[in-house]
């Protein structure tokens, strides 16, 4: 099928918005063109009829989007993710423009130029101008939640000025209509309202995982570590310094200590440490490792994570650290925000995690998913309402990023 328009210049979505979005009615499709820069920025010449094939010839395929670029060859988004455990966030954002050269399946397309299939189309209603500049974004969620599929393909390419980065007064609206919060959505909360939608395609964070054997695999391997290899053992007493700078005051909360490394550094330096983790191994290993151990204070304590609260009220410690946790957390707007509120008036959360890298793990086996700096920040301020006051990074054999919030 062949298609051929010219896209009539672009009208504002509401009023004040920076967006444009121009409706493009065609037989098969309707051309939606949000943040395209200037009437010549979408290559090749032939998009319409690559988007016409997409859709007629993938099955359940109703968006079809292009890949954007910045005026200075970088990808600002190959589509977007929300219904995922890193929350809102553009996939390979921040890479070289050469980067995927395949399409990728997506929650929903937040940009650019996308073509919707016109029974689709129709069937929603169009765009929601209350959304303004999220009006894309949801719009393609909608067709997703409707059972359709939401694909960004790399050879139609568009070059774009205009990112969501931070909240807009749509937000409220969005939430409002979705039932959760863009940046950062409770999974838990969305698997109970969305069961058996188009929202929960993604078997990779929807089906069911292998159980966490980690620490039955690998017994006390911290503490193996520290003892045997040299950059591990720099690495964490970098870090326990790091904490105990960060904890002049209070008590300090090991959030997933795992075999209780970490809770022991920082309790030798003084600090009155308490660790939590969900695996019973875990936890019997850490308290089996300080065992008879001496300490300048209180010697640490660990206690099994179970479903719900902490055992602890709120504004309870000076510091809750959460070092490489995330990136095996199923859900980690639901850890933060229960960490969040343990941490008391000029405390601080501390989280580590090793650093997104294109096309790999650093651990395959356990990790849920790896974060860039701009997303960790991004999540955690959404999920805390603390301020991410200063990063950090370890380099050589290790990739780590850290992210420091304060209350």
């Amino acid at each position: 099928m062949a298609v051929s328009s010219t896209l009539t210049p672009p009208v504002s979505a509401s009023a004040g918005s920076a967006w444009h979005i121009d409706p493009e009615m065609l037989e098969a499709f309707v051309v939606v063109r949000a943040d395209v820069v200037g009437r010549h920025a979408i290559a090749p010449a032939d998009w319409l009829d690559r988007f016409a094939a997409y859709l007629r010839d993938l099955p359940s395929i109703s968006v079809v989007g292009a890949k954007r670029i910045s005026a200075g060859r970088k990808l600002v988004s190959m589509g977007e993710f929300i219904i995922h455990p890193k929350g809102f966030h553009r996939l390979g954002e921040g890479l070289s423009a050469d980067a995927f050269r395949f399409p990728e399946e997506v929650d929903a397309i937040a940009g650019g130029i996308v073509a919707i299939d016109r029974a689709v189309w129709d069937q929603l209603g169009g765009l929601d101008d209350a959304m303004g500049p999220l009006a894309l974004l949801d719009l393609t969620l909608r067709a997703r939640h409707a059972g359709g599929r939401c694909v960004c393909v790399p050879d139609v390419i568009v070059q774009v000025e205009l990112t969501l980065t931070q909240r807009v007064p749509e937000d409220e609206h969005f939430t409002l209509r979705w039932g959760f919060d863009r940046l950062s959505p409770d999974l838990d909360v969305v698997r109970q309202q969305y069961a058996r939608t188009g929202l929960l395609w993604n078997a990779r964070f929807w089906g069911a995982a292998l159980p966490f054997e980690k620490y039955d695999q690998r017994p006390a391997l911290h503490w193996k570590s520290y003892a045997e290899v040299e950059p591990f053992r720099q690495r964490a007493d970098h870090l326990a310094k790091m904490l105990r700078n960060l904890t002049p005051r209070g008590v300090a909360v090991d959030l997933g200590c795992g075999d209780g490394l970490y809770a022991h550094l920082l309790a030798k330096q003084g600090v009155e440490t308490i660790g939590f983790d969900p695996e019973p191994s875990a936890i019997e290993q850490a308290k089996a490792a300080t065992q008879g151990q001496e300490y300048p204070g209180r010697p640490p304590r660990f206690e099994r994570l179970a479903p719900g609260p902490l055992p602890l009220p709120d504004g309870a410690a000076g510091t809750v650290f959460m070092l490489d946790v995330i990136e095996h957390l199923p859900n980690p707007t639901a850890v933060l925000r229960e960490a969040s509120r343990l941490v008391a008036p000029g405390g601080h959360l501390i989280v580590s995690t090793p650093a997104w890298q294109y096309g790999g793990s650093s651990d395959p086996t356990y990790h849920v998913c790896e974060y860039t700096m701009p997303e960790l920040e991004r999540q955690i301020e959404a999920v805390t309402g603390m301020k991410v006051v200063n990063r950090a990074q370890i380099t050589g054999v290790y990739r780590d990023i850290i992210a420091i919030a304060r209350r």
